[in-house]
């Protein structure tokens, strides 16, 4: 941003992304954002659309993003894809981490963020591989595709098209490929 305009506010941020720390640092300048993550540097106009929503603008992209803050976690949602952002602490090993394993080796895949089952895309029994949809969630009027960490085979499925859930609700269980 050209021009030497006032610094606003500098803040810095070690956050845990989609079960990731990040380390980010984030300058309020013009009206606009400037973000320091990893050595990139990303400029970007802000303009809030409502108390959830705010449009980002990158040179000629714009991008949609929704925010809603859940205890210690807010889930965001950037042109449909579902993140969830946390501090990390030390004690909890990966916080904000959308799957666990269950106590019988099987993975249980979680709801990012509240909203209401869609669709789902996968039936018991079925076998699965890693990145494939498993169930779509709409939250904030987006629908986000919850995927699998790992290929397997559909071990349970916890919901039905139409539930309302709640955030880390179990959506499906997965039982892992054998070796």
């Amino acid at each position: 941003m050209a021009g030497g305009g006032g610094r606003v506010s500098l803040a810095t941020f070690e956050l845990l992304l989609d079960g990731e720390i990040r380390k980010i640092s984030v300058e309020a300048r013009d009206g606009g954002l400037i973000v320091h993550e990893g050595g990139q540097v990303f400029e970007t106009g802000v303009r809030r659309v409502s108390a959830n929503e705010l449009r980002l603008r990158f040179g000629d992209r714009s991008v949609r993003v929704f925010l809603v803050k859940d205890g210690e976690r807010t889930f965001v949602s950037v042109d449909g894809r579902p993140y969830v952002v946390s501090e990390p602490r030390v004690e909890a090993g990966r916080p904000g981490e959308a799957n666990e394993a269950a106590a019988g080796g099987s993975l249980r895949v979680k709801a990012p963020m509240p909203g209401k089952v869609t669709k789902l895309a996968v039936s018991e029994g079925e076998k699965v591989r890693r990145n494939q949809t498993l169930v779509i969630v709409e939250a904030m009027k987006m629908e986000n595709e919850i995927k699998t960490s790992i290929d397997g085979v559909v071990a349970k499925i916890h919901v039905a098209v139409g539930d309302l859930v709640d955030a880390e609700r179990i959506l499906i269980e997965i039982e892992p490929k054998a070796a």
